[in-house]
């Protein structure tokens, strides 16, 4: 299964590392890992007092160090992560072993600059370094999946509600006959019954209904696309027959061939005939020729 899109956000992750660097400097101050213990000691129980006396002289300027080397790693490691992952999103397990591989990147430059600020010997403090640095991090890098897995989830609730709504919308006005047209903010300024409905010009960021109403030819301009309109018409007898226009198929009397290309007549007095590209002809031919329902 591929990591949550959140992930990706820019956003999250400065809020992540931010998050990780603070957790990690509270919990220091609060606990005070003892980084001058060597693992020898610690296992017998013995410990050197004049490391533990170098730690605590030197916290005051260690802990912000140790800080600002988790936040420098952290950073260039995400940005590699987005940079090289943008276009594929990678899969969970993946994701897992990019942040071990974060968390051990982490420790090992932290147990560098102690070892040699210290004067301690590297490769006998690293195993304990790591294991402070993991028992630290795991709280932070746990609660962001879990983060992300929540807004992730939440969105995908979201879209899927939406998606509900536009069929029941879209069901209701097959049901009803009435077609309800929003403006490009979806506002609604127009309903109209499918069946009083003659064409749709777009004219710019505008389209032009022309329907009948009342036995009277009318317009009405909205601020939209054909492209942003196009979800409402499916279903109805309204089809794409140019890249310019709509056209009710109950209200076209005949296509007709000129030179110029196809055309057809609408059988309401005063319409002028709408133009049908030859992208559009088959299809609207097509749906012509099917029986009346």
């Amino acid at each position: 299964m591929k990591i949550p899109k959140t992930i990706y956000a820019i956003k999250s992750n400065v809020m992540f590392i931010a998050g990780l660097v603070i957790f990690v400097l509270f919990f220091a101050i609060t606990y005070t890992p003892n980084y001058g213990f060597s693992v020898s000691a610690i296992i017998s129980g013995h410990t050197n007092n004049e490391n533990i006396l170098l730690w605590y002289s030197h916290q005051g300027l260690c802990l912000p160090l140790c800080c600002a080397i988790i936040l420098v790693t952290t950073t260039l490691s995400r940005t590699i992560l987005l940079l090289t992952t943008h276009t594929a999103r990678i899969r969970e397990g993946e994701y897992l072993l990019w942040q071990a591989g974060e968390v051990t990147a982490c420790s090992l430059f932290i147990n560098l600059f102690l070892s040699l600020y210290l004067q301690l010997d590297y490769f006998e403090n690293l195993p304990i370094v790591l294991l402070i640095y993991i028992s630290i991090a795991i709280y932070p890098y746990a609660f962001y999946w879990l983060l992300v897995e929540r807004i992730d989830r939440d969105r995908r609730i979201a879209d899927a509600q939406r998606t509900i709504v536009r069929l029941r919308q879209r069901e209701n006005q097959a049901d009803s006959g009435m077609l309800r047209f929003s403006d490009d903010k979806g506002n609604t300024k127009l309903v109209v019954s499918t069946e009083n409905i003659i064409s749709i010009e777009a004219a710019g960021n505008y389209v032009t209904i022309l329907y009948v109403s009342g036995g009277r030819l009318m317009r009405y301009s909205l601020r939209n696309t054909l492209k942003g309109i196009e979800n409402l018409c499916a279903g109805s007898s309204l089809a794409r027959c140019h890249r310019s226009y709509f056209l009710n198929l109950d209200k076209v009397k005949l296509l007709r061939k000129a030179s110029d290309g196809v055309y057809a007549e609408i059988d309401f007095e005063g319409v002028n005939d709408i133009p049908v590209s030859k992208s559009y002809a088959a299809d609207v031919m097509a749906r012509l020729a099917e029986p009346k329902k």
